[in-house]
């Protein structure tokens, strides 16, 4: 991005964070989701590093400013981009600023809720907003999202889900935005969804008949047990991230290792056990009560 576009942005950023900035937040205003404060450009570049934006992207960015994330991703690395603005002013900016970086054919930006707002076609989402709304987006952004899906958050980790990767810096121009010069990135995968009951199938020799498995999956922990009759057998180091799951677990003596992807209702991979290796898969057969 060109350093005039930096200047000029910088300006306006400044002038319109200045009023924001010395206003108290009214919470009952719900798609409020706080002052805009534009993001350094320092930070903008380590962000969409963390994402490891490709060209294949579309990058949206829940309250977008003046759009010099989705723009700088667009230019920089080609990926189409997205951002949701509820101030009418920064869109007209962002919608400006793209024109004049020559990507207005790969942005959009929208003036509307980002509470609201449809975010399902996102491979990456980037956000900068206050502790209270980026919890409130957590559900929303596990459910909708595809798997896979990465998200940036700035300096608010999205609680209770603990982050895949954290980046701390300091940057001394920030101090006269925000009041401090620390700077915490937080980098998420969106995980498959596999809460529920499984029917879960090994090679003959590891288990001649299906077992039935059962999944816990909440933000802040995953966990489940397969049913031996009336055992209940715990999935060891269970994790899932993106479409990929493993875990392990001891059956009749034999520790089994499983690796393998999710694909909606149907897991699939290997499991290892000893000298033996061979398929697994499962099926969903109903979400447990929540």
């Amino acid at each position: 991005m060109n350093s005039s576009f930096r200047r000029a942005a910088a300006v306006l950023a400044l002038c319109a964070a200045a009023p924001a900035l010395a206003q108290d937040l009214d919470d009952s205003k719900d798609n409020v989701a706080g002052p805009y404060v534009p993001t350094p450009w320092v930070i903008v570049d380590e962000m969409l590093k963390l994402a490891d934006i490709r060209g294949e992207d579309v990058v949206y960015d829940l309250g977008s400013g003046d759009g010099r994330l989705v723009i700088t991703a667009a230019k920089r690395f080609g990926a189409r981009g997205v951002g949701i603005e509820l101030q009418t002013e920064l869109v007209e900016m962002a919608r400006i600023g793209a024109k004049h970086e020559g990507v207005a054919d790969r942005v959009k930006f929208v003036q509307g809720d980002l509470f609201q707002a449809d975010i399902r076609s996102a491979s990456v989402v980037v956000l900068y907003l206050l502790p209270h709304y980026v919890t409130r987006l957590v559900p929303r952004l596990r459910a909708e999202l595809s798997p896979g899906t990465r998200i940036v958050s700035h300096d608010y980790p999205l609680a209770p889900w603990p982050p895949d990767k954290e980046l701390s810096m300091d940057v001394p121009e920030k101090e006269m935005i925000s009041g401090t010069s620390w700077t915490r990135l937080y980098y998420y995968v969106v995980p498959a969804r596999v809460h529920g009951a499984w029917e879960l199938t090994l090679p003959q020799a590891l288990a001649s008949a299906p077992l039935v498995m059962q999944i816990t999956q909440e933000p802040h922990a995953v966990g489940g047990f397969v049913r031996d009759g009336g055992a209940e057998l715990t999935l060891r180091d269970l994790a899932v991230r993106g479409e990929q799951v493993r875990f392990g677990l001891l059956y009749k003596g034999r520790l089994m290792a499983f690796e393998g992807t999710v694909a909606g209702d149907a897991m699939t991979g290997e499991v290892r056990a000893r000298d033996q290796r061979g398929p697994w898969t499962a099926r969903h057969r109903a979400p447990l009560p929540r």
